[in-house]
């Protein structure tokens, strides 16, 4: 049985036609049997996609920007492909089935159902286009809608996956295509067991790439980026920031969940889980080693900066003193699992606990309802986080200095964060 291979393409590395041709001389000169390629959607069409929604949740007219969009799809066909090409017929009917779905009042009862419902579209068009170019080329493949691969529970904008559902569907689909061409399919995108359409979170294809490799026992997983690989901090503050050749997948796992954007948070474990290495490679230079991330033991301990944003502080301060000490975790996340919080940071002493989140559309009053009974409750939200992992005695001086509006700050030997206002200066 063939050991499938899995590419990740995001939306920076297929945004125009020259880009798709530069995808397209990268996968022919590693063309194989048993290729596996995952993509987003082109460009900012998530972003515009997410602006039609908004307006057809306002029921307010999105004509204009729906045309705007076509368009920017139709010139990346008009310098792929001949006029007469099939692939213009198959982008105007994606795009008259977008139309029907924004105007579809019924799925409008729900707001996140109905993101859901619309925000593939983006993928399902971008795969038609790449599908039918690499075939222009002679490079001929299949395409595959995810929503018959990747099963989910029904939860909106943030999908679990069934992982048995799923490898089941996958293999059944994907394996005997594979023995004879590649496949392209989406990231982002699944379904529940009714049929209904689910996402697995903005930024999701990388964790699509992940599942089809897990799935399907890939060999590896490569995620095609615009940088040269995974750097120890972010290249646009840090000039001189310096490329890992490799990466533990403990390392790496870390990053992602202080706030490193290079991957997707979920995209780690399951590989991990599996021993399945992980490569990220640039597109614009393919050639070039880029950083592998698997089972490496110890690692080189290279300082390594990630700044994260808006975020929201919610300070808990007991109300009965009699129950001081107690901490009350559970409470916390508890309340975090049912509100859909993802927690970065919590930190406690005997009558007060300080809980760190990603920044949500709640109100205060939100936010405190579900701790009334037990604390007197404060939050801020727009705040900003330092973490250093590794940290030299440079780093330690320097990010507190940094740090002028401090709100909170959590020091280790191998870990250091702060957390302050986001005007504060970066460097």
């Amino acid at each position: 049985m063939i050991q499938p291979l899995v590419y990740k393409f995001g939306g920076a590395s297929i945004k125009d036609a020259n880009a798709i041709k530069n995808i397209g001389a990268l996968v022919k000169k590693r063309w194989t049997t048993g290729l596996v390629m995952v993509v987003s959607a082109a460009g900012d069409t998530t972003d515009r996609l997410e602006h039609l929604i908004d307006l057809a949740l306002k029921q307010q007219s999105f004509d204009k920007e729906l045309i705007q969009l076509l368009d920017y799809h139709e010139d990346i066909c008009r310098g792929l492909f001949h006029p007469g090409h099939g692939v213009f017929a198959r982008v105007d009917n994606q795009f008259a089935q977008l139309r029907r779905t924004l105007e579809n009042l019924s799925l409008k009862a729900d707001g996140d159902f109905f993101y859901d419902q619309v925000i593939g579209f983006g993928e399902l068009i971008s795969t038609r286009i790449i599908q039918e170019y690499l075939c222009e080329l002679g490079c001929a493949c299949l395409w595959q809608d995810a929503r018959e691969l990747v099963r989910t529970d029904s939860q909106t904008k943030m999908a679990k996956v069934d992982w048995a559902l799923t490898m089941q569907y996958c293999r059944r689909a994907l394996f005997p295509k594979l023995e004879k061409f590649p496949v392209v399919t989406q990231g982002f995108i699944g379904t529940d067991l009714l049929g209904n359409t689910t996402t697995l979170g903005r930024e999701g294809s990388d964790f699509t790439a992940a599942i089809m490799g897990v799935s399907l026992g890939a060999s590896s997983v490569t995620i095609w980026k615009d940088v040269a690989g995974i750097l120890n901090g972010d290249p646009d503050i840090f000039p001189e920031a310096v490329k890992f050749e490799y990466l533990d997948f403990e390392e790496a796992a870390e990053m992602t969940y202080y706030g490193a954007k290079v991957i997707h948070p979920k995209t780690i474990k399951p590989l991990a889980k599996h021993g399945i290495p992980l490569y990220v490679k640039s597109f614009l230079n393919p050639d070039a080693a880029g950083t592998v991330i698997g089972s490496f033991g110890q690692a080189p301990r290279i300082p390594i900066t990630i700044f994260k944003s808006k975020l929201t502080l919610i300070e808990l301060r007991i109300l009965d003193l009699s129950m001081i000490g107690g901490f009350h975790f559970e409470l916390i996340y508890e309340v975090a699992k049912k509100m859909n919080w993802r927690i970065q940071l919590v930190q406690a002493s005997a009558a007060h606990i300080a809980v760190l989140i990603d920044d949500m559309p709640s109100t205060e009053e939100q936010l405190a309802r579900p701790f009334r009974e037990v604390f007197k409750v404060k939050s801020k939200s727009g705040l900003k986080m330092i973490t250093v992992k590794n940290p030299t005695v440079a780093e330690r001086s320097h990010y507190r200095q940094v740090a002028e509006k401090l709100y909170l700050e959590q020091n280790g030997p191998e870990l250091i964060q702060w957390v302050y206002e986001e005007s504060s200066p970066e460097a």
